[in-house]
């Protein structure tokens, strides 16, 4: 049995990912992307008998942060963000960028800044920190106990766009060849979105994995291992 328990939730208007973390064993969690209606994420911790102790951003696009603030407020739990991630939010031009990609409104800072190749301890687990810039300049993946939670850089048969504010397709395919593609081919995959996902894996199985996408996703296959 994995050391972990997860939770997907898909929420808020773009129907991100909200993924909740629980050391079976502490009950200890983290609340990865909180992506809107707080009272939804709350339950759902009661609900698994989990005690929440952060919440970790994958990066930080308002889709992504919507629900920072009013959790932090209600639970009493920092938030984790890159800084690269952490400075849009600094910045009165990139806020404003920002609302109007998105249309949504998003006041949130970090408590506590995330590095390359650290170790958070959730329980008995350790969560690290994959900084793989690309989609956004701080954008991170979380590796937990075979799990890789990968926001927008990696999806199933496609990546992040990079289109918007400080995105970089080079260094997005930087960042999956260099940090994601020496992971084992059985690491399970965890995306921030639905894209492309087969409506008939089950509730609770992760959606793809790193072997999968070395085989069938174009912008590994076509851009990385045979260019």
């Amino acid at each position: 049995m994995d050391a972990i328990k997860i939770i997907a939730l898909p929420l808020g208007p773009f129907q991100v990912f909200t993924h909740i973390l629980a050391c079976r064993k502490t009950g200890d969690g983290a609340i990865i992307d909180p992506a809107g209606d707080p009272p939804a994420i709350i339950a759902a911790l009661a609900r698994e008998n989990v005690t929440p102790r952060m919440i970790l951003n994958t990066h930080g696009h308002p889709d992504h942060v919507l629900a920072n603030a009013a959790l932090k407020a209600e639970l009493g739990i920092p938030v984790w963000m890159h800084a690269a991630d952490n400075g849009l939010y600094a910045d009165a031009p990139d806020v404003a960028e920002l609302e109007q990609q998105t249309g949504l409104v998003v006041n949130t800072t970090a408590d506590r800044m995330l590095s390359d190749g650290e170790q958070i301890l959730l329980g008995e687990a350790e969560i690290q920190v994959l900084h793989t810039p690309g989609h956004t300049p701080g954008s991170c993946c979380f590796l937990v106990d075979g799990h890789l939670f990968t926001g927008d850089t990696l999806f199933v048969g496609d990546v992040g766009r990079t289109d918007l504010k400080g995105g970089s397709l080079d260094h997005l395919i930087h960042s999956i060849e260099n940090k994601l593609l020496d992971l084992p081919d059985n690491t399970r995959i965890w995306p921030g979105h639905d894209y492309n996902i087969d409506a008939s894996i089950p509730k609770g199985q992760a959606p793809t994995t790193i072997g999968r996408e070395k085989e069938e996703n174009p912008y590994i296959t076509d851009f990385i291992l045979d260019p």
